[in-house]
């Protein structure tokens, strides 16, 4: 049962702020900041040399992420972001000239560059449209070639948040031999995952939005085939088996995606990051999914009444928990983001669009408070 009293009792937001732009950064639960706390005073005094307290968090945290998306903990490797993840592949897969990876138009800069920095190597990257504001079946079908490698897409659209079906985009991938890479930033802690049905090879997501993580926690999740063809190109002494045998130089890299950890780490964000992780998965995926969904869904069927374009899908089947719209004259965005903070109400501006993004803490009455102000601002610029 989804008890939104019970939810809120789990984080200290002020009273005076309706925080709705999760898609930019998530707030940390009273739990993580706790957890946090613990972690800094064992470091401060108590128990300096945490080490191995601090190893079994990690091992802790590679569980919890790889529950979220339905993988085995050896399948996940935690890292500090998106950006980490997606060059670790890239970088670490055989390219050759003339190999082509298929990425959609108007993504996140964390997964473009990566790919764009193969271009020396002869590598062509093809942007492909979104007309729908997002990927779609039938566009990445016509655009696949004999040399195509790779597709590498955002789960949800950062802008839109037009949600692909992972699904069908991964049959499509697997059935014409293309490594299918995905970046879950956007999506992972608030829309369920499962790469083992969606056949992902690859998927990297920082924790710090829908995940409530502190900043500079993050994971890859890497399939044991795809593992099977990357040419690790960066290794560190926390990627062989045995990482305190300190002077056997002789060992192999560890058959699991911890290959992928290179050395020391956020040991605060990760102890904040099991604590986060934990509470989500209290509640359950599904469910906070179901409640995100209604408030999207109010959202969605106001913003149509009061005169505010959308520039999100209005398809239900693509809906994530970021909508994007803006007045009628689209320069007044600025002026709609100026009014909205004055009201304590926070959301962000991507591209010229504004951006709102709830997640299972706000309540029904916050959204409608949202609406309110939005039709508030419409009435002033008319008078």
């Amino acid at each position: 049962m989804f008890d939104i009293n019970y939810i809120r009792n789990k984080f200290s937001l002020c009273d005076e702020l309706i925080y709705l732009n999760n898609a930019a950064t998530g707030p940390l639960p009273d739990s993580t900041v706790s957890a946090i706390n613990e972690y800094l005073k064992q470091r401060q005094c108590s128990k300096i040399n945490n080490w191995e307290w601090i190893l079994g968090k990690k091992d802790r945290l590679r569980y919890l992420f790889g529950k979220i998306i339905n993988s085995q903990p050896d399948r996940v490797a935690i890292l500090q972001n998106t950006s980490q993840g997606i060059n670790t592949i890239a970088s670490g897969l055989d390219w050759h000239e003339g190999d082509e990876i298929l990425i959609p138009e108007r993504e996140f800069p964390a997964n473009v560059y990566p790919f764009l920095n193969l271009r020396e190597k002869g590598v062509k990257v093809k942007f492909l449209p979104k007309p729908e504001g997002g990927l779609t079946q039938e566009v990445l079908s016509k655009n696949i070639t004999e040399r195509t490698k790779m597709l590498s897409a955002s789960f949800v659209d950062f802008i839109t948040g037009y949600r692909i079906n992972l699904k069908e985009i991964g049959e499509i991938c697997h059935n014409n031999d293309i490594i299918f890479f995905v970046d879950g930033i956007q999506g992972v802690g608030v829309i369920p995952v499962d790469v083992e049905e969606a056949k992902i090879d690859a998927l990297a997501c920082g924790g710090h939005k829908w995940l409530l993580c502190p900043q500079g926690v993050g994971f890859l999740y890497a399939s044991e085939r795809l593992q099977g063809i990357i040419k690790q190109k960066f290794v560190g002494w926390t990627s062989v088996k045995d990482p305190e045998d300190f002077l056997n130089y002789n060992q192999k890299l560890t058959e699991s995606a911890r290959r992928y950890e290179l050395g020391s780490f956020n040991s605060a964000g990760i102890v904040g990051g099991v604590a986060s992780l934990e509470l989500l998965l209290e509640v359950g995926i599904d469910n906070i999914y179901n409640y995100v969904m209604a408030l999207i869904d109010l959202i969605y069927d106001n913003f149509c009444r009061e005169g505010l374009k959308l520039n999100s899908n209005m398809d239900r089947n693509v809906r994530s928990g970021i909508v994007s719209f803006y007045p009628h004259e689209k320069r007044k965005s600025e002026l709609l983001i100026s009014y909205l903070r004055k009201n304590n109400i926070e959301v962000s501006m991507r591209e010229g669009v504004i951006r709102v993004s709830p997640h299972f803490y706000n309540t029904i009455g916050e959204i409608n408070k949202f609406l309110e102000v939005c039709k508030e601002f419409l009435k002033l610029e008319v008078t």
